[in-house]
């Protein structure tokens, strides 16, 4: 069968320390040298459980590029097909192999960013990964809870956080690829009511929009504004969930906010805050094997995520207040 292409969306993540002040930055360590000493252990002490997944980290002995390959077992029985008489067969396998998706880290020089990319539907997402960095400890000793945040460009990471009010709050989920289900966590109120519908129409577009009218005979001044402050402290825990579906879904279409910044002149400024479009990703072109969508040459993806990392260097450090 003829090779052919696909488009891979490469995303980019700072790894911090989850319990510290949200200013403070983890001091940048040479992962590549600390992962590879991690992966000559047995596999057996580079294994971590999530769930019903089992995670295990390797890397390619023959790479000298900074990398984690994360492979999660395959839980399904692959069938095979004899293209010669039309014949299927269950593929056999020995007793000490398993087949795996694997999902492609690259370790940036600075700001401990990293680039992923996922080498089918069902590899390792963003959670998946955080889960094998922190279960393997893999950050600083005195680093007890680690998290991946998602590289936003340096100006755009800062508004929700000085925003004086919001305005207007919209969400668009739509139905996911049949082949990678997800379910959506959530943690505040609005994401779980949403996560609820997605699970009940799952063959749904489903548009959310909160807004506090501007004009309106119901609404006094001080009712409006009380409205602006409500809509503001859902959005910042509702981002928390947009995140997370961002990272470890296929269904986020739109995730806007209009914000109401307060100026240093005191004149009000609207923002409007894209939670999709700010975060920094970039997108490759890679060639697969099968239909499926699963096969993925690792050395093709490092390749990728070592070139998009260079591209992208500059609003990079930018973003995460790394020297240039």
């Amino acid at each position: 069968m003829a090779a052919r292409n696909r488009d891979r969306i490469v995303h980019f993540y700072e790894i911090a320390d989850a319990d510290a002040p949200g200013a403070f930055r983890l001091p940048h360590r040479d992962w590549g040298a600390h992962i590879r000493r991690l992966c000559t252990q047995p596999p057996t002490q580079r294994t971590v459980h999530a769930g019903d997944d089992i995670l295990i980290g390797a890397v390619d002995p023959h790479q000298t590029a900074p990398h984690l390959l994360l492979a999660k077992v395959r839980q399904d029985v692959p069938q095979l097909i004899d293209h010669v008489d039309g014949t299927l067969s269950h593929l056999q396998l020995a007793a000490d192999k398993e087949l795996v998706d694997v999902t492609t880290v690259y370790f940036l020089p600075f700001g401990n960013v990293i680039a992923t990319m996922a080498g089918g539907t069902s590899a390792p997402r963003a959670q998946a990964v955080r889960r094998w960095l922190d279960d393997m400890h893999a950050a600083a000793p005195d680093v007890r809870n680690i998290e991946l945040r998602p590289v936003v460009n340096a100006r755009s990471r800062e508004k929700l956080a000085h925003a004086a009010a919001i305005e207007r709050l919209t969400v668009r989920i739509a139905p996911e690829p049949p082949d990678s289900p997800s379910a959506l966590r959530a943690s505040s109120d609005l994401g779980t009511a949403v996560s609820r519908l997605h699970e009940d129409n799952p063959d749904m577009v489903i548009t959310l929009t909160l807004e506090v009218p501007k004009q309106s005979r119901t609404l006094s001044p001080r009712r409006r504004a009380r409205g602006h402050r409500q809509l503001l402290d859902s959005t910042r825990v509702f981002a928390n969930d947009i995140e997370d579906w961002l990272d470890n879904s296929d269904v986020v279409d739109t995730a806007a906010a209009q914000a109401r910044m307060e100026a240093w002149h005191s004149e009000a400024d609207d923002e409007k805050i894209d939670f999709v479009s700010e975060r920094i990703t970039a997108k490759c072109i890679v060639p697969y094997s099968s239909g499926n969508g699963h096969a993925i040459d690792l050395q093709m993806a490092l390749n990728k995520l070592e070139r998009v990392s260079h591209e992208n260097e500059r609003v990079l450090r930018a973003a995460v207040s790394a020297d240039l």
